[in-house]
């Protein structure tokens, strides 16, 4: 599936460089503003006009893949290429309890319990702080979020701060984790800037503070068509990219060869309602386009699919969440933020996680294609099994079977017979049944003790510097 054709990206390129060389863009942070006038940038008024040498060359420097690692420091995810991994789309305020028709405010609890259920998901890769905790400090609530997840998982995560000094904070809990960090990378941070055009103080510093670290960042643009992106798809496209060169080269003066992922959340601004349209085909379009146009500078990819802006899992949630992500698929994209959102990025569920995993299941199954060869062929076969229907009872068929073939652990299959005797269960059903069963039998591998003991002691003195008791 491609959109733009190289003329298209060339020109969109173009476009974005003029941006950036004669508006530029507003920093609010005097250490971005000297990096880029150190560079050569002309700076007006916290203004960086950024010179096309410099994006061009800053492009140049930017790796062109990432590999993350396991909480073990094992190698886990090659982010690059045409690789896909879904993970929990992040920060949500609210979660959907199971029954309910109305999200509550998330307390740490259920980002314990989200964490162990992803743990346990095969099909979502990676992790994410997906929740913001409502039962803490604010000013905690970016450390509270990684140090459950150092605690109750191996894999990878996407995560991101809140604040100048939870990075310093994260970074010292990665280290006693995990060591050098620059070396065995684990965790991704998110930094979004502000649209149009503008970083904040904090996450440009958070961008500076990462880069310096060599810790993978993932610049997310969120253009919304009419509000604070022009209405048409190609200017918003446009605006998206010069955003995300804004960030590239931001973190190339920071920290040369820092790993950047290319990503967004782009939105539609519903003209109607005043709500951010996640799963709108406008939306989809730009985020494909902006995907093939960090692909064509060989840029590791991000977005936000998977996903659903209903508000309670209903026909809508799953359609929405299929489409876009076979969408993500289709594109090559490489990590795929979403699985578990609703209501435009605000609410995740347990239940549409199980769910969610079991699309990106179904998904992932039809990336892979099949392979044509004398054995899938099975010209033989036809000539021993002739005219009977008896391919059940060869051993072609055992061979292949699992090989072939996805099977859905929550989406039905079974005969109208089970249906009926109360058997077999609606898909949501069957999903919350799952998140029970996990919740109650799965153990997440625990932290080597040694290493334990040195993040607990660490987060306790966090916490004693907030005036928060350690009981928490």
């Amino acid at each position: 599936m491609q959109l733009l054709s190289e003329n298209d990206i060339k020109l969109i390129h173009e476009k974005a460089l003029e941006i950036l060389e004669k508006v530029g863009v507003y920093f609010d942070n005097k250490t971005a503003l000297q990096l880029f006038k150190s560079a050569g940038a002309k700076i007006e008024d916290k203004v960086a006009k950024i010179p096309r040498d410099l994006v061009e060359a800053c492009l140049k420097k930017t790796p062109s893949k990432i590999i993350l690692y396991d909480r073990n420091g094992k190698p886990y995810a090659e982010i690059g290429g045409d690789n896909v991994y879904f993970n929990p789309g992040s920060a949500a305020t609210k979660i959907l309890d199971y029954g309910s028709r109305k999200a509550r405010n998330p307390v740490v609890e259920d980002l314990v319990k989200l964490v162990r259920l992803v743990d346990a998901l095969e099909y979502l890769k990676l992790q994410s702080t997906a929740l913001v905790p409502s039962d803490v400090p604010v000013e905690l609530r970016d450390r509270i979020r990684l140090y459950i997840v150092l605690k109750n998982t191996i894999k990878p995560v996407v995560t991101g701060a809140f604040t100048v000094d939870g990075v310093y904070d994260m970074t010292k809990m990665l280290e006693i984790v995990l060591g050098e960090i620059s070396k065995k990378p684990y965790a991704v941070f998110d930094v979004c800037p502000s649209p149009p055009l503008k970083w904040s103080y904090i996450t440009s510093q958070n961008l500076i503070d990462c880069a310096k670290k060599r810790i993978p960042v993932e610049i997310i643009p969120m253009p919304q068509f009419g509000a604070t992106s022009p209405i048409t798809i190609a200017g918003s496209l446009v605006q998206h990219h010069a955003e995300a060169l804004s960030g590239i080269v931001l973190a190339q003066l920071a920290g040369e060869g820092a790993p950047v992922i290319y990503g967004g959340s782009p939105c539609e601004f519903c003209m109607r309602y005043g709500t951010a349209n996640i799963v709108s085909p406008e939306t989809l379009l730009l985020s494909s386009a902006y995907i093939e146009i960090a692909k064509y500078f060989n840029l590791p990819t991000h977005t936000y699919m998977a996903i659903s802006d209903s508000k309670i899992l209903d026909y809508q949630a799953g359609a929405e969440a299929s489409m876009s992500a076979l969408v993500a698929v289709l594109k090559r994209i490489n990590i795929v933020s979403g699985p578990g959102m609703l209501e435009f990025e605000n609410t995740q569920s347990l239940e549409k996680l199980v769910l969610d995993n079991e699309i990106c299941g179904y998904v992932l199954r039809f990336a892979k294609g099949f392979e044509i060869n004398d054995d899938t062929l099975a010209i033989e076969l036809f000539a021993k099994v002739g005219f009977k229907a008896i391919f059940l009872k060869e051993r072609h068929t055992v061979k292949f079977l699992r090989k072939e073939h996805y099977f859905p652990k929550v989406f039905d299959r079974s005969p109208i017979s089970l249906w009926l005797s109360g058997k077999s269960l609606p898909a949501l059903e069957k999903a919350h049944k799952v998140v029970e069963e996990i919740l109650s039998t799965h153990e997440p591998e625990p932290l080597p003790s040694d290493i334990e003991k040195e993040l607990e002691k660490f987060f306790k003195s966090i916490l004693a510097k907030y005036g928060v008791k350690p009981s928490l």
